[in-house]
């Protein structure tokens, strides 16, 4: 059988769809290869959300046809920038050899199939809508790590005026219960611990399947699963955010006090042109409600500076509300004119250079709020989830801490730890998104 190396680019949501396809590779006979010269296939799983990341899909897709000018092998193309940009792909891009899009499991497996029979394979075979399924014939699949994403939904409602997600992806598309049931014991017969809960608009759950929201529901069969101590809610759109929701949480010690709440902004009229809901009274308040029913709680938020029409009145607004609510988490994004949304057409877009002089003025004032609350942990002792080993020191993550995008927990000196054990740390020292500290006795705070 053909070896093959499954390269994965974008957000934790794509990641799950990779592995997904890693599943069926594996069950239709195909193996990992171990270095570039031992490949027959390359995939590439694209995002197409933002300019940046087109620009990284391209440059990888490029990288990868390098590779055919030295042996012969299958340049596959996938996700999200084959399902936005296919017919200009495969007219621009001769080197490869299949564009699939989102939702493909069975044209995959079809691909799958041609190729290992040797039978010829068309440039371009996805002609599949945007994913629109609830349920997934895959409800397993192989993960490194104790941590995974827990896709409980796909696409969205909620048009954004600069996101291209929903003709992407499509409309918001729950999964069934028991289907997360089964991946969730899945995950932690392989020795996952914790469970990060993604959708574009998690609180949105369930109510396209079943008629009313199920995301409680849904916590209080994860918790029940053996194995599994953290589960962490990701993507909360501030307007599904129910006193509900929260006095669970509150309650259940499984389900982290960690929110992630992409806000975008907080001026109503730059809030309005986005088509998002809110006001900055309105944040307030739901802020300050959160951290009032749950203590301790540590709160993301994303940002967006430079949207169409933000003058300096919008943007003082958006400074003053990060130096007054001191995020525990935080990321800033420049607002990307994407082609075919509404807001790439609106007038007043911002200069490039006012975008960056905002981006750099507001980073600078969350570096040092990440470090102040950071330093607030000096002294403390804290649960840590170990990632990594080295010869003489672990990596680790907090409660406080999402995969890849937080806080990392350097653990000095030799000691007898486990990747996927969770350990008391104290720690020593603070960074601005890193602490260091070490292994001790006391129990964990």
């Amino acid at each position: 059988m053909a070896g093959y190396i499954l390269i994965n680019l974008g957000c934790p949501k794509n990641e799950v769809d990779g592995q997904y396809m890693e599943t069926i590779l594996r069950e239709e006979g195909f193996y990992p290869a171990q270095g570039e010269e031992n490949s027959d296939i390359v995939i590439i799983n694209t995002c197409g959300f933002i300019v940046p990341a087109q620009e990284e899909s391209i440059n990888t897709i490029l990288d990868a046809a390098r590779l055919k000018e030295k042996k012969d092998l299958k340049l596959i193309v996938v996700g999200c920038l084959s399902q936005r940009f296919g017919e200009e792909l495969a007219r621009d891009l001769p080197e490869v050899d299949v564009f699939l899009g989102v939702g493909i499991e069975d044209e995959f497996r079809q691909l799958l199939e041609k190729i290992k029979l040797g039978k010829p394979t068309e440039r371009r075979i996805s002609h599949s809508p945007p994913f629109s399924r609830g349920d997934y014939s895959l409800t397993h699949r192989q993960v490194k790590g104790p941590s995974a994403y827990l896709k409980i939904a796909e696409g969205c409602n909620n048009l954004c005026s600069y996101c291209a997600i929903p003709s992407i992806r499509g409309s918001f598309s729950s999964r069934k219960l028991e289907d997360l049931e089964r991946e969730a014991i899945s995950l932690a017969e392989q020795g996952v611990v914790e469970l990060v809960l993604v959708a574009q608009d998690t609180t949105r759950y369930g109510i396209d399947l079943y008629g009313e929201g199920r995301l409680i529901e849904l916590l209080k069969i994860l918790t029940k699963i053996e194995g599994i101590y953290w589960i962490r809610l990701m993507y909360l759109q501030p307007g599904g955010i129910t006193d509900e929701l929260l006095d669970f949480i509150a309650g259940e010690e499984k389900v982290l006090s960690y929110l992630e709440i992409p806000l975008q902004h907080v001026s109503p009229r730059i809030l309005k042109a986005m088509n998002r809901e809110g006001e900055e009274d309105w944040v307030r308040e739901l802020i300050r409600k959160i951290r009032a029913k749950i203590p301790g709680v540590f709160l993301r938020t994303t940002l967006m500076v430079g949207f169409p029409g933000e003058d300096r009145e919008d943007y003082l607004a958006l400074k003053e509300f990060i130096e007054e609510i001191r995020f525990e988490r935080l990321g800033l994004f420049k607002f990307s004119r994407e082609q075919g949304t509404p807001a790439a057409k609106l007038g007043g877009q911002v200069p490039e250079r006012i975008k960056e002089e905002r981006y750099q003025e507001l980073e600078g004032i969350q570096k040092q709020i990440a470090l102040e609350h950071n330093q607030e942990l000096v002294g403390k002792v804290f649960d840590v989830l170990v990632e990594e080993i080295a010869r003489d020191h672990a990596l680790g993550r907090t409660k406080m801490d999402a995969p890849e995008i937080d806080n990392l927990v350097i653990i000095e000196g030799e000691g007898n730890l486990q990747v996927g054990g969770i350990y008391p740390v104290r720690i020593n020292m603070a960074l601005e998104y890193e602490l260091v500290g070490e292994i001790c006795n006391e129990f964990a705070q």
